[in-house]
């Protein structure tokens, strides 16, 4: 709650104060994977068109390298400080470590076990994991996030509570909502997943439509593999790496324009 509540409130912050967060004056590589964007400034669906909803979007905060180019999704968050948006910087860093230290873990875990291998099995890929750590505020109304997957292995969602849902998953040949519990996680599957294992696990297509008369902020953490992770499914030798996949995924919302994960798959 603490962490909605400070994101809520940089959100309501002025759009020129907000703008000195954006993409521009990012460090890390690409300037698209940190940073504020405005409303309708993504789309997670080409057939959608831009999404009514802003983000911020942070990674774990790292010495910059010396060259960016050579270790993308690496280096410093810029974020605002507390004269500016209190409680923002220090409530999301905390978050962030208690994911890192206390989910992540348990469900690679879940994972490898589900599996049929040791339990530790996935640890070695995730000693130096790469983090997309969103928040989103979607606006009274008509807030919205087209129906898309995500790249990742997983997707951890922390999302407050709402009697009627917003969030929307496709299973069995079906949109359904997913029902607002309190004190639980979201978890969605993630395309790297679903190729690592063969298709046993599926990635989770799903997207957001906000009808209600007040605002939702929601905070999804992306969760990758160290960056130069070389992921090989269960039955090939044909390989992909997760750079590879994070960066073809970026290319693909920012300058392509074809939406996330298997977004154009989804009508």
């Amino acid at each position: 709650n603490q962490t909605i509540e400070a994101s809520r409130k940089f959100f309501q912050l002025p759009e020129d104060v907000k703008q000195n967060y954006g993409h521009d004056i990012q460090k890390v590589y690409p300037k698209t994977s940190r940073g504020y964007v405005p409303l309708f400034g993504e789309a997670l669906n080409q057939n959608a068109g831009q999404d009514p909803k802003e983000l911020f979007d942070l990674g774990i905060d790292t010495k910059q390298p010396d060259d960016p180019l050579k270790t993308p999704f690496t280096g410093e968050n810029i974020m605002p400080n507390d004269s500016v948006a209190p409680g923002f910087s220090s409530s999301h860093s905390q978050l962030q470590n208690e994911i890192l230290t206390k989910v992540v873990p348990k469900l690679l875990k879940g994972l490898a076990l589900a599996l049929g291998l040791e339990e530790n099995w996935f640890d070695k890929y995730f000693i130096d994991p790469t983090l997309i750590h969103r928040t989103v505020y979607y606006p009274p109304g008509f807030g919205k996030a087209g129906k898309h997957t995500d790249t990742g292995i997983f997707t951890v969602l922390i999302q407050e509570y709402f009697p009627t849902p917003s969030l929307r998953v496709y299973t069995k040949d079906k949109w359904i909502d997913v029902p607002c519990v309190e004190d639980t996680f979201v978890i969605n599957l993630g395309d790297m997943l679903q190729y690592w294992t063969d298709g046993l696990f599926v990635s989770t297509p799903h997207e957001v439509i906000h009808n209600r008369p007040s605002d939702r902020v929601s905070i999804p953490i992306f969760v990758f593999p160290n960056i130069e992770t070389i992921i090989q499914p269960l039955s090939t030798t044909k390989t992909i790496s997760s750079k590879e996949v994070m960066l073809n995924n970026f290319l693909s919302i920012w300058e392509t324009g074809e939406g996330s994960g298997r977004a154009k798959e989804l009508v």
